[in-house]
C-alpha cells in the first residue's frame, strides 16, 4: 500500500487560509459583506495612496422604527455626504472618501440600528462615483 500525502497542496493550504480569513471576517464584521471587506482591505494594503473610495449600502433594522432622514443628517454631518434612499424605506446609499477597514468599523459600532453593509470599494474617485 502507498503512503499516503499527509500534506496539503500548496492550492489546498491556500484556499484553508481564504476560508479561514473570510470565517474571521464574518466573526469580526458579522454585518458588513465579505466582497466589500475584501476589497477595501486589498485596496487599503496594496496602494498607499488609496483614498478609500466606497459605495455603501446601509440596510438599517426593520424592527427600530428607524428615522432614515436623521440617518441622513447624521451621516452628511459626519462625512459632509448627503445618502441618497434607495431599495426600500430603510436603506441608504452613500458615496464617501476616506472609508478604510478601522473607519468602517467605528461607523459600524456608532449605530446599533444598522443590520447589514454591502457596497464596492474602488481604485479611484472616479470610478466611485458611477454606478
Amino acid at each position: 500500500m502507498e503512503k499516503q500525502n499527509l500534506t496539503k497542496s500548496a492550492a489546498e493550504q491556500i484556499k484553508s487560509t481564504y476560508k479561514r480569513l473570510l470565517d474571521e471576517f464574518v466573526e469580526l464584521f458579522p454585518k458588513v459583506d465579505q466582497k466589500l471587506l475584501l476589497d477595501i482591505l486589498y485596496f487599503q494594503t496594496n496602494y498607499k495612496d488609496w483614498e478609500g473610495n466606497v459605495l455603501l449600502k446601509i440596510v438599517y433594522s426593520s424592527k427600530a422604527n428607524v428615522d432614515t432622514e436623521k440617518k441622513k443628517q447624521q451621516i452628511y454631518e459626519k462625512y459632509q455626504k448627503i445618502p441618497e434612499e434607495v431599495l426600500e424605506d430603510r436603506t441608504l446609499s452613500v458615496k464617501l472618501v476616506r472609508m478604510y477597514i478601522n473607519d468602517l468599523e467605528e461607523f459600524i459600532n456608532s449605530d446599533s440600528d444598522i443590520e447589514a453593509i454591502f457596497g464596492s470599494a474602488t481604485l479611484s474617485p472616479t470610478d466611485s462615483y458611477s454606478s
